[in-house]
């Protein structure tokens, strides 16, 4: 009988836990600013369209930017790219402070700072498959998706509405964010080194082109496509909707948009709750099982946060739900009440989808091409969002954010019952052709 060693809990693992320090550290200024830039945006302009392409601006970086980013993370050490990244973000942060903001700087900070948000990404989504066992990697994702969310709610909830509505200064905002950035910087370096030392840091070579060597991987296997197709659609709805919420705070909820942000975190909780289940789930249900729920989930529940003013007022005339036409605590009131109650299962449902996508590319891509096929997949989700989020913007300054928004609920729909029809056809594909070889 062999007695096997326990394993130690994923944050007790060094490698592991200096990571996420500084995942949690740079993705918290990295969520106060992007959040602070729509602010500032919406508040000098009122226009969606102008917030969607803003949004727009933060998301085309990962195109060729992310392709290149991701081919470095593969070929140099990780390590130091993340250390350098976190440094020339704080840098960025720094000159704002010294030079003043405006429309047009607002622009060039995002398209700056998502630059270098790529090779930051890339290299820490290529390094965590390297210091975590295959095991633990549901885990590890679900970790992961719970540190990025906990980053989400303090840099939209707290950093971001404290520097620009209580001190009224986005100076202070971007001097945080800098020493967040250079906080995040040093626990990069103490990783540190381990036995497999030359496969964590350098990896193996590919025979294909660094900018198509991702898309070659995803097409070598069908589960593969297939889960990046999915993450691909999922982030795709988020980006869009990133365009769209500050309006439809603005106009379905009546509230100022940083009040309304807070009245929307609930989701991160919801996201909490989904990534733990998911990480249980993730060993005993079929991957597909997992994102066919969440989809499904994530579809009916933005359809409900779409019509949340209707909605309250039919549920206001049920006698057990009179109490939410009672609800006035300035201009929150019942369709406030509603959102937050929908928006948590949104967070939920996106995390099954998430960690049953993200869990299965790190499993089955090699090592030396998870950086490639990670930059690859949100060069996806930017090309499959850039025109869709100024259409949107566009339509809803013309028919509103309500029917916008009902509109991406039924594409992401349509989308992803497409793809879960597809890897029946993706598979046969690779089996008639073996066929044909064989005779």
């Amino acid at each position: 009988m062999i007695n096997r060693a326990p394993s130690i809990p994923l944050l007790r693992q060094r490698p592991f836990r200096m990571l996420s320090y500084t995942r949690f550290t740079s993705r918290t200024a990295t969520n106060a600013i992007n959040f602070a830039l729509i602010l500032l945006i919406v508040d000098q302009t009122g226009k969606a369209f102008m917030s969607a392409l803003l949004v727009l601006t933060l998301v085309v970086p990962g195109t060729v930017a992310g392709l290149a980013a991701g081919a470095v993370a593969d070929s140099f050490p990780k390590r130091p790219i993340i250390f350098l990244a976190n440094m020339l973000r704080a840098g960025v942060c720094l000159l704002f402070v010294l030079q003043g903001g405006g429309v047009a700087v607002f622009f060039m900070v995002a398209i700056v700072m998502a630059t270098i948000t790529q090779f930051a990404s890339s290299a820490e989504g290529a390094l965590m498959p390297a210091v975590v066992a295959r095991g633990d990697l549901a885990r590890a994702n679900a970790i992961g998706h719970a540190v990025a969310g906990t980053a989400q709610i303090l840099g939209f909830v707290v950093l971001t509405p404290i520097a620009l509505r209580l001190f009224d200064s986005p100076r202070i905002l971007f001097a945080a964010c800098a020493a967040l950035y250079l906080f995040a910087a040093f626990p990069a370096l103490l990783i540190g080194r381990h036995s497999n030392a030359a496969r964590l840091e350098l990896g193996g070579r590919s025979r294909s082109p660094w900018y198509s060597a991702g898309w070659h991987e995803m097409l070598r296997d069908p589960r593969i496509l297939n889960a990046a197709i999915e993450l691909t659609l999922i982030a795709t709805a988020m980006i869009i909707l990133g365009g769209l919420i500050p309006i439809y705070i603005k106009d379905t909820l009546g509230l100022p948009v940083e009040i309304g942000a807070i009245v929307l975190m609930p989701a991160a909780l919801g996201v909490v709750l989904g990534l733990r289940l998911a990480n249980y789930l993730a060993h005993r249900v079929p991957t597909a099982t997992l994102s066919t729920t969440g989809f499904a989930l994530f579809v009916v529940l933005l359809s409900l946060l779409t019509f949340v003013d209707k909605e309250a007022e039919f549920v206001a005339g049920y006698g057990a739900f009179s109490w939410i036409g009672a609800v006035q605590l300035g201009s929150f009131d019942g369709a406030g009440v509603l959102a937050m109650f929908f928006v948590m299962p949104l967070g939920f449902s996106y995390a099954l989808v998430a960690v049953a996508g993200q869990t299965v590319l790190n499993d089955l891509v090699p090592l030396h091409l998870q950086g490639r096929v990670l930059a690859t997949q949100g060069a996806l989700a930017a090309m499959a969002s850039s025109v869709p989020v100024l259409v949107a913007g566009a339509l809803t300054d013309v028919i509103g954010v309500t029917a916008v928004m009902a509109m991406v609920a039924v594409a992401i729909g349509v989308a992803a019952v497409a793809n879960l029809r597809a890897p029946g056809r993706r598979r046969s594909t690779p089996e008639i052709v073996q066929r044909v070889k064989s005779h």
